[in-house]
């Protein structure tokens, strides 16, 4: 039985469940579970969410479920639900409402999707920082409760983005029994080596070129979304396909591929755009999703219904059908959290760089960061001390990082300043902090700084940098290769220096023809 969506926009509900998913858009064709949660006072009921997404390289559609869990409560139970997607105010955009009888393990899956489907669009809104936050909230259905119960849940998605552009030299003298091959390692722990091997059949008469992507590395199952572009002389795209596959360890399939892709004779026939210098060039793209890293309860609260002061925020038009309206911001743990930063009388922890000493807490350290997880709960020196030293960080970059945990916040930097928090951000896994330096850094570049930039975008595999930095090299070429900081570079990383110098003729005769 569905309800409409309730008028009583600022009832307080009998239980509420926030849920957390990082690196949503790893989520494009899979169905994520929440951690389980245990309701007291609806007879101490057990509870999961399910988000099933769907939408390749972007998160078109979301459905939510509710699936009832083995416990030792009634048999039978009726609840109301509603179920919404968050904005980064904690504000809901759109709800979906229910009232359902659960008997046994049942899952139910909300089904009115169009509201949530369009409210897609505001996608600045509804996925800050390549996060979903998913409200559950529930009422016994005929029950007076005094008190609420608030869980907050958070899931994290293993993702590992890889792309690149292929540049197919000599394509026209290619013969039908010659593989060309380009290998892109894995970018995280678990993800397999992409091996792509482009080949040549015949069939009717027509040559077609296939691209095959291997993985036979693969150590887990794992999910694989795939897109290949072909580029003209612009580096406009002229044509694209997509798929996606479900690679399983142990299986004979442990490949996908793009049969059929181009018509040789087609590419041919009009050279000057698609073939410059007899050069094909493709566009690769890839999502890898395992399991996700972790996934478990952050806090869980009880309230008095009577003391709780529900905070108005103002929503803007939404265009799907029903009226502008206020919303209750259930989730005030945002600000408490943001005050722990700095207070030092619930502290268990100190981090100290150098001689300056930062107090910390190491639940809210193992929360945000897999790293000091590891360091807090494994039998290491750091698991019963109070002092942890923190020796390959200053105090300024600490105090940043720090800043980062507890606020979700960065100062603005300066490129020598978002260079070190760039290191803490790989080192402590951070990996939106690391997108946040990375961006501070494409933003500053100069013939100053350009060869530290390559560098470090080397040495820790951010492809995006590495080629914003290898461009700027290219637009002011003399100017960085008769640079003493090009000498110097060229010393310190001459495999390095070397890809750059052949790289660049490359670039200027794709900027010509463009």
């Amino acid at each position: 039985m569905t309800a409409a969506v309730s008028n009583d926009y600022q009832r307080k509900a009998h239980f509420t469940f926030i849920w957390t998913i990082e690196n949503a858009s790893a989520l494009f064709v899979s169905c994520v579970e929440s951690p389980a949660f245990t309701v007291q006072s609806m007879e101490k009921t057990k509870w999961k969410l399910n988000a099933n997404c769907y939408g390749g390289f972007q998160l078109d559609s979301i459905a939510l479920g509710i699936r009832k869990l083995e416990d030792n409560g009634p048999d039978s139970i009726e609840i109301e639900i509603e179920l919404s997607v968050l904005a980064a105010d904690g504000s809901p955009l759109g709800m979906l409402m229910s009232k359902k009888q659960f008997a046994g393990t049942d899952i139910y899956w909300l089904p009115e999707l169009t509201a949530i489907d369009e409210i897609l669009s505001l996608r600045a809104e509804l996925l800050p920082n390549d996060t979903l936050t998913v409200r559950c909230r529930m009422w016994r259905t005929g029950s007076e409760i005094s008190k609420e119960d608030t869980c907050f849940a958070r899931t994290r998605m293993s993702v590992d983005r890889r792309s690149c552009v292929w540049a197919i030299r000599e394509f026209s003298k290619i013969p039908p029994d010659q593989k060309r091959t380009h290998i892109l390692n894995p970018t995280s722990h678990g993800s397999p080596k992409l091996i792509l091997n482009l080949f040549l059949c015949e069939r009717d008469r027509k040559t077609y070129v296939n691209i095959q992507i291997d993985q036979n590395s693969a150590g887990t199952h794992h999910y694989i979304f795939c897109k290949l572009s072909l580029l003209d002389s612009d580096g406009k795209v002229v044509y694209s396909e997509e798929l996606g596959e479900y690679i399983k360890v142990g299986s004979r399939k442990k490949d996908c591929s793009f049969f059929e892709f181009l018509e040789k004779d087609k590419l041919e026939s009009d050279k000057s755009p698609l073939l410059p210098n007899d050069v094909l060039t493709l566009r690769c793209e890839f999502q890898i999703q395992t399991d996700p890293v972790w996934s478990r309860i952050e806090h869980y609260r009880y309230s008095n219904l009577e003391d709780l002061e529900p905070t108005i925020v103002e929503m803007p038009e939404m265009h799907h059908g029903r009226p502008d309206l206020s919303f209750t911001v259930c989730c005030p743990f945002k600000k408490a959290f943001e005050d722990l930063y700095g207070d030092e009388s619930l502290s268990d922890v100190s981090l100290r760089a150098g001689s300056k000493s930062f107090p910390a807490h190491k639940n809210v350290l193992s929360v945000r960061s897999p790293v000091f997880e590891a360091m807090f709960t494994r039998d290491m020196r750091e698991k019963t001390s109070n002092i942890v030293d923190i020796p390959d960080l200053n105090a300024e970059t600490l105090n940043r990082l720090l800043l980062y945990i507890y606020k979700n916040t960065v100062q603005e930097l300066q490129w020598e300043s978002a260079m070190d928090l760039f290191r803490a951000a790989d080192k402590y896994q951070l990996l939106d902090l690391g997108k946040k330096c990375s961006f501070s850094l494409k933003s500053n570049l100069s013939l100053t700084n350009v060869c530290s930039i390559l560098s470090l975008a080397d040495m820790h595999e951010d492809g995006d940098l590495r080629k914003t930095a290898v461009d700027f090299i290219s637009e002011h070429d003399d100017e960085v290769f008769n640079s003493n900081e090009w000498k110097n570079f060229k010393m310190e990383n001459f495999q390095l220096a070397s890809e750059v110098i052949e790289r660049i003729p490359l670039i200027k005769i794709k900027n010509l023809l463009s």
